[in-house]
C-alpha cells in the first residue's frame, strides 16, 4: 500500500512531511549526492541554490522526521516548470528511501505535475531496482559525451545563420520546437508529455543564464532548427543542452554546422570542452557527434514517474 504525504511541517509525525526551513541544510546533506563522491559538484550547487532561492522553490523538499530535531532521510522534487520536476534522490542506504519515493509521487500528484525525472549511472543496480519498484521505471539510456574545442572541423560550404533567441517571438520559438520534436529519435518515450512552452521553461530553470546562448537556426530564409547552449565557466565547458532540426531540413548537412557553431562559440569564450547527452539509440546523432571529436564518458539511465491523469 502506498504511503501518503503529509504537508504538516511541525508536531509529531512518523510520516513524510514538508521540510521546515531550520532543517533544510541537514536535509540537503542527507540526499544521495552527499554520499557519492562523483556528485559532490551537484551537491555544492544545491547548497548554493538553497542560499539564493526563495522558500517557494523548496516546497518539494520532503523529509522523514526522526525525533523533533533530526531526520531519517530527505528527498527533493525540484520543480522545473508547471508540469516537470527533477528528483534528487534520498540516500538509498536509508530505510526511509521507499517511503520518501512514495511521498514524492504523492506530492507531485497534489501539485499536478506530469513528469518527475532522475538520472543514475549504470553502475547503480540497487538504486535502479529501488526506483523501478517505487514507480520510476527506466525510460531511456543516455550517453554523456564530450569534445575538446581545440580542433574544430572545417565549415561546410553552405552557411546557416544563428539568430539570438531574444530576437524571436515566444510563439515562433514554440512552433519550431514542436516541429523538431516531430519524429525525433531522442527520448521518444517522453515526447508529447510536455507542451513546447513547458519543455523550454524546464531548460530555462536548469540554468537561468543559459538563454544568453540560445539560438534559432535559419537556413535559406527559413526557420530550420534550434541550438540551446549553457555556459559552465566554473567547469571550463559549455553544455549543448538541446539541438534539433525541423523535419524538412534534416539530411542537408545542417547538423554539422550546428555542432561546429557550438564548438566555435565555446572556444571563443575560452572554454576547453563541450559536453552533451544523447539517447543511446540515436545512431545518426552519435555518428554526427563522433565525427566532431565527441567521445562517450559515462552512460546513465533516466528513470521517470509519469502522471496517468
Amino acid at each position: 500500500m502506498k504511503r501518503t504525504f503529509s504537508d504538516r511541517t511541525s508536531g509529531a509525525d512518523d510520516g513524510v512531511i514538508s521540510c521546515p526551513s531550520p532543517l533544510r541544510h541537514e536535509a540537503i546533506l542527507s540526499l544521495s549526492a552527499a554520499h557519492d563522491p562523483k556528485n559532490q559538484s551537484a551537491l555544492a550547487q544545491a547548497i548554493n541554490l538553497m542560499l539564493e532561492r526563495p522558500d517557494a522553490d523548496w516546497r518539494g523538499l520532503l523529509i522523514k522526521p526522526n525525533g523533533k530535531k533530526t531526520l531519517s532521510g530527505a528527498i527533493w522534487v525540484e520543480v522545473l516548470s508547471r508540469k516537470e520536476a527533477y528528483l534528487w534522490l534520498p540516500h538509498t542506504g536509508s530505510d526511509a528511501a521507499p517511503e520518501l519515493l512514495d511521498a514524492a509521487i504523492g506530492w507531485a500528484s497534489q501539485q499536478g505535475l506530469k513528469i518527475i525525472k532522475t538520472v543514475i549511472t549504470q553502475d547503480s543496480p540497487a538504486t535502479a531496482a529501488l526506483l523501478e519498484e517505487s514507480g520510476f521505471p527506466n525510460v531511456v539510456t543516455l550517453n554523456y559525451m564530450s569534445a575538446t574545442t581545440q580542433a574544430i572541423p572545417n565549415a561546410t560550404e553552405n552557411h546557416a545563420d544563428f539568430v539570438h533567441i531574444k530576437e524571436v517571438a515566444p510563439e515562433r520559438l514554440e512552433a519550431i520546437f514542436r516541429q523538431i520534436e516531430h519524429s525525433s529519435m531522442d527520448c521518444s518515450e517522453l515526447q508529447g508529455i510536455l507542451t513546447p512552452q513547458e519543455a523550454l521553461q524546464g531548460f530555462y530553470r536548469q540554468d537561468i543564464h543559459a538563454p544568453e546562448q540560445w539560438y534559432l537556426v535559419r537556413y535559406e530564409t527559413e526557420d530550420a532548427g534550434l541550438l540551446l547552449l549553457a555556459p559552465h565557466p566554473e567547469a571550463n565547458n559549455w553544455e549543448l543542452m538541446y539541438m534539433g532540426l525541423t523535419p524538412g531540413w534534416r539530411g542537408y548537412g545542417l547538423g554539422k554546422q550546428v555542432v561546429n557553431e557550438a564548438l566555435r562559440k565555446a572556444k571563443e569564450a575560452g572554454m576547453g570542452e563541450v559536453i552533451l547527452a544523447v539517447d543511446q539509440r540515436n545512431i545518426p546523432a552519435h555518428r554526427l557527434y563522433e565525427n566532431h571529436g565527441f567521445e562517450t564518458r559515462v552512460t546513465c539511465t533516466v528513470h521517470a514517474w509519469l502522471s496517468k491523469q
